[in-house]
């Protein structure tokens, strides 16, 4: 395929991608109702419509056809038939299946199922997709001409949900991603605080993390959270959530520590569909390949800054200002300390790639007419263990640019016999190299502590030094 066509391909699907995410799901606000209609089935199942609309806009597929089935259950237990809001639904589930999660035979049932319903049924004209309107068409034929086929076997797991609490969780994530988790009030349900409780394989102990509150599209309370990497560690995640009144008692759960949620974990190179972030499908990768590639973690880029001192070997050409003293190479100190800025991005769950600033300040009295501060950067290779809250990593650096400093105190001019003593810097660089790591703990989403060594050696001129930093690293 030449590049060209691969691009204007690339650019066809997304630029359909993008129109879906606006158009579909898109009922009409003034629903005229039925004779003897349950206006409150009509404003659930309007309700999960638009949530449906939102798991569509994060292209997380399988999410949205869950919230339209579930309004499908609503509609058909309050006995809403041809109403609108139906014919509307089984038209929407026939357009995700055409256009997202790619199946032609439950594309046709949904349509047919529409077009029985509302013989008036169309799908909007300014969602130009030829697969649906392929399927559309064929499902328009097939009704004309032939006796309607058999209805396909569309059961599924029921959604694990108990009460008036709904956390619609995929079957399968991505191993090290970072899960994103939502729920929603079927309902009225007075609720202070969501609480999921997680672990990762069989073994380990329940975790526990608060759920943010959002707000859905149709103004409905909702709770989000993201797990950490940690999370999907293991061959499976198991799940349960509560939600708390404001006494602190248990409002409405789904599952339970006895019988949690599962959630099957693959590898970065299967193909299933995947979770939170969305499945390689959803993503827009394309059969031949040319669509986008999964970019590994959804939480990619991380910025961090630390601060820290050192100590190391002073060697090299000896004191930078003062050249005839009595220093001699050894033990030294790399007062006062050093400022790390660093950004980095994770090439897979366990390897990342970095660029850390090292800004080193060096007091010294107005007298002394010695560099105050020596600046390098370091691009790092950092390879990380698994684990839920502490992670250990561990990789080389190298870099350059002033280098770095090593303060000498106690020097003594030659030929000085008046006993004053003088401090002066030795330098190691300008390139620098070495290989450092640490221990990342895990305070929050995105938030981590970090403890870590460094240890450098300059060239060509020749010191060492030994940095012990800590600081702070967001994800993204």
């Amino acid at each position: 395929m030449s590049a060209r066509k691969t691009v204007r391909h690339w650019f066809n699907r997304h630029l359909f991608l993008g129109a879906a995410a606006w158009l579909l799901f898109a009922l009409p606000a003034g629903v005229v109702e039925a004779a003897g209609a349950n206006p409150e089935a009509v404003k659930k199942v309007v309700g999960l419509n638009k949530e449906a609309r939102q798991f569509f806009d994060a292209m997380e597929f399988t999410l949205a056809e869950r919230s339209l089935k579930k309004a499908l259950e609503i509609g058909e237990a309050a006995g809403l038939g041809a109403h609108v809001v139906m014919a509307g639904t089984h038209g929407n589930l026939g357009v995700l299946y055409a256009a997202g999660i790619k199946d032609e035979g439950q594309a046709l049932f949904h349509f047919k199922k529409a077009l029985e319903l509302r013989p008036e049924y169309v799908p909007n004209k300014e969602l130009n997709s030829p697969e649906v309107k392929d399927l559309f068409q064929r499902a328009r034929s097939e009704m004309e001409t032939e006796t309607p086929p058999p209805v396909p076997d569309t059961t599924e797991a029921p959604v694990s949900s108990q009460g008036q609490l709904r956390c619609p969780v995929a079957d399968m994530a991505k191993a090290g991603s970072s899960l994103k988790l939502r729920c929603v009030a079927d309902g009225p349900l007075s609720a202070k605080e969501v609480i999921v409780y997680f672990r990762s394989g069989e073994n380990s102990a329940f975790r526990s993390r608060k759920m943010s509150t959002e707000s859905t599209l149709d103004g409905s309370p909702g709770w989000a959270t993201q797990l950490p990497p940690e999370a999907t560690s293991g061959e499976q995640l198991f799940l349960y959530f509560q939600a708390h009144d404001r006494q602190g008692e248990l409002a409405s759960s789904v599952g339970s520590a006895d019988s949690p949620t599962v959630v099957g974990i693959r590898s970065g190179d299967q193909g299933s569909a995947g979770a939170g972030s969305g499945s390689r499908r959803g993503r827009g990768a394309d059969d031949d390949g040319g669509g986008e590639a999964e970019g590994g973690e959804a939480s990619s880029w991380w910025l961090g800054l630390g601060l820290g001192s050192g100590l190391g070997y002073a060697g090299g050409k000896g004191p930078e200002i003062y050249h005839k003293t009595d220093f001699r190479a050894g033990y030294a100190l790399a007062k006062m300390g050093q400022v790390t800025p660093e950004v980095g991005y994770f090439l897979s769950p366990k390897l990342s790639l970095s660029l850390q600033g090292r800004v080193q300040y060096i007091p010294q009295p107005a007298s002394n007419p010695v560099a105050p501060a020596s600046v390098a950067f370091l691009v790092r290779l950092l390879y990380f263990t698994n684990g839920e809250t502490v992670r250990f990593y561990v990789g080389p650096m190298l870099g350059g640019g002033l280098g770095f400093r090593l303060l000498v105190s106690g020097l003594t001019k030659q030929g000085d016999t008046s006993g004053k003593t003088i401090s002066d810097t030795v330098r190691g660089g300008p390139i620098v190299a070495g290989a450092g790591g640490g221990m990342s703990v895990g305070l929050s989403d995105s938030w981590s502590w970090i403890l870590e060594i460094n240890g450098m050696a300059g060239f060509p001129t020749f010191s060492m030094v030994m940095d012990f930093n800590t600081g702070v690293r967001v994800r993204f």
